[in-house]
């Protein structure tokens, strides 16, 4: 009878630590997931308010950030110096890459081959936003115009939760 009661104290133990480790996962989740929406919904409120046609791009602007290291709100800020987020752009090129001569199939692809060339293309791996920023264009006006832009979408890189 003791050992069954040991072995039911051990069990029950167990099952409430892998509860508890579940639970902090889902928290984990829950928090990271309104993190994401709050950027989402700030980027969202910016692009509106430029009157920018890549609002619809959002989620596309986060989710290649994300997955390229790279300071959520480069991408969006270049593209809204650039052609007035989308406004006067050609070709689906809405960064002016390739001084506006690069044409991509659409506003999605030209998002990720820019943000995959900005964290791995030799001008700018391994810099840091100011350089890859001075690497991208080296007109000092631009990289204070730039920096206002993001700093107008959000103060930092990091959102408060709240």
């Amino acid at each position: 009878m003791r050992r069954f009661l040991q072995s039911t104290v051990v069990l029950c133990a167990g099952v409430l630590g892998i509860a508890t480790a579940s639970v902090k996962n889902e928290q984990d989740v829950a928090k990271h997931q309104k993190k994401s929406d709050l950027r989402e919904t700030i980027l969202r409120k910016f692009l509106q308010a430029h009157k920018c046609p890549d609002e619809a791009y959002t989620g596309m602007f986060l989710a290649e950030a994300d997955t390229h290291g790279l300071d959520w709100r480069l991408l969006p800020s270049i593209a809204i110096l650039e052609s007035g987020g989308g406004q006067t752009s050609k070709g689906n090129n809405i960064f002016g890459w390739a001084n506006g001569k690069k044409h991509f199939t659409s506003i999605g692809e030209s998002i990720h081959h820019v943000a995959s060339a900005m964290a791995h293309a030799r001008p700018y791996s391994g810099k840091d936003l100011n350089g890859k920023i001075k690497a991208y264009n080296q007109f000092p006006d631009y990289r204070i115009q730039l920096l206002a832009l993001m700093h107008q979408l959000a103060p930092s890189v990091a959102v408060a939760a709240d």
